[in-house]
């Protein structure tokens, strides 16, 4: 009786057994339906997503760095299939990109492997518009270079840039082999420009910059330096024109003078120095003793260096002069001719009047012998020249201080110009009497 029962069960549940799985799958395709109709699966993007690489130390551990390669550790853009419950709450921040250096492949391409943080299992699919981030590798080298500076354009007017100092000396740059081998020199660069209506000196914080041998910028992402910055110091100087000036020169050979030409070339230099030293200094002075011309019996022709009497503190402006000027010194032969000359334009002054003083010796016209360089000696006319004697020149020189009563020789002093002297002293007697008064001379009649 059971076993009936039984087998009339299970003919009832096999009947139209088709019908039944029907039935079951109609169901199940409803309900997604229902769900997808009240929280239907979208699509939202998001663009530049960064790749963060993992397990780097895989490479570095052996000395070799690795540089990423037209910028695939950022994907352009990354796609999210969610119910649009979630997707409408998925931000920028919730997307992770995962490049593994263990999954490197031998084309130096690392998979990447895209998630959503805060949603897991609910998102449907992700995937970007790349899938790998491919790299270069390369051994790790380090170099050091002396650090240059590179001053651009100017100072203000009346002003220019002294010595340049920085704070560090070197600096260290670290990358791959290939990049590393193309740095040529260490820069660090100012642009006056950008600190205009500075005059005292300048210090600031300047980047430093590498460049290869054809003076192109080299850069890197994976380029490191030590350090990145430095301090750099910019003297800043007062500049100022003065004129070179000489005292004379050296006497020529015998039988030569000097005419007084001396001529400098450039005539005038610019220095540079702090504004305190420069407004005390009015002029260059050469000394006799650069200007040699022992030997000379003609114009000569000299080269000077005046960088030797430069005042202390200051320098040429211009860095790129060596302070040699060329100078011509004038030399004529000399000569000696004769004047005539009468008592009458021979005087004495500053005279004391403690006695009474008279010049004798002299003819009431004499002849007196004039040397010097031709030029000169052939314009002196007669009518000009004349002679005196200073007698209180003459006490202070001979250290006198209490003349007596007597005759005493003396030179006379002739008016000539510039380069041209006596060829023999023109000499006198100098009479001091004492001054006789009313009383005295009324005793002596």
């Amino acid at each position: 009786m059971k076993n009936k029962r039984e087998e009339n069960l299970w003919k009832r549940l096999t009947k139209n057994w088709g019908l039944k799985i029907g039935s079951i799958l109609f169901a199940i395709a409803l309900w997604l339906v229902v769900v997808n109709v009240n929280d239907p699966t979208i699509k939202v993007t998001f663009a530049n997503i960064p790749v963060t690489i993992e397990n780097v130390d895989v490479i570095t551990s052996q000395g070799m760095i690795y540089e990423v390669l037209n910028e695939t550790d950022v994907v352009p853009r990354v796609s999210v299939y969610a119910p649009k419950s979630i997707a409408q709450n998925i931000d920028k921040n919730d997307i992770v990109a995962v490049a593994d250096m263990n999954n490197l492949n031998s084309l130096n391409a690392i998979s990447i492997d895209y998630s959503v943080s805060r949603y897991g299992s609910r998102i449907s699919d992700i995937s970007g518009s790349i899938d790998a981030v491919k790299v270069n590798i390369e051994n790790r080298k380090t170099i050091q270079k002396v650090l240059e500076t590179n001053v651009i354009g100017d100072a203000p007017a009346g002003y220019m840039v002294g010595n340049v100092t920085t704070d560090q000396n070197l600096v260290r740059v670290s990358g791959p082999e290939s990049v590393v081998n193309r740095v040529e020199s260490a820069v660090v660069s100012v642009d006056m420009s950008t600190l205009s209506g500075f005059t005292n000196d300048i210090t600031t914080s300047v980047p430093v910059i590498f460049y290869d041998a054809d003076g192109n910028v080299v850069t890197g992402n994976t380029l490191e330096k030590r350090p990145e910055n430095v301090m750099i110091t910019i003297e800043i100087l007062s500049t100022k024109e003065v004129p070179i000036t000489f005292d004379t020169a050296m006497a020529p050979a015998d039988g030569y003078g000097l005419n007084g030409v001396i001529l400098g070339t450039p005539q005038t230099v610019t220095l540079a120095g702090r504004k305190s030293v420069l407004n005390a200094v009015e002029e260059i002075k050469v000394p006799a003793e650069a200007l040699d011309v022992t030997n000379a019996t003609a114009d000569t022709a000299l080269m000077v260096n005046v960088a030797n009497y430069l005042p202390e503190g200051t320098a040429f402006a211009d860095k790129t002069f060596n302070g040699y000027i060329s100078v011509v010194v004038g030399v004529e032969k000399e000569i000696t001719e004769e004047f005539e000359m009468t008592d009458r334009k021979v005087s004495l002054i500053n005279v004391p009047d403690d006695y009474t003083y008279e010049l004798e010796g002299l003819d009431e016209e004499f002849m007196i012998s004039v040397t010097g360089i031709g030029s000169v000696v052939r314009d002196i006319s007669e009518k000009s020249l004349t002679a005196y004697f200073d007698v209180n020149a003459w006490l202070e020189k001979g250290e006198i201080t209490e003349l007596l009563p007597g005759r005493y020789p003396i030179e006379l002093i002739v008016n000539l110009p510039e380069y041209s002297r006596m060829h023999t002293p023109l000499l006198a007697t100098l009479v001091v009497t004492e001054i006789q008064t009313e009383e005295d001379a009324e005793q002596n009649d």
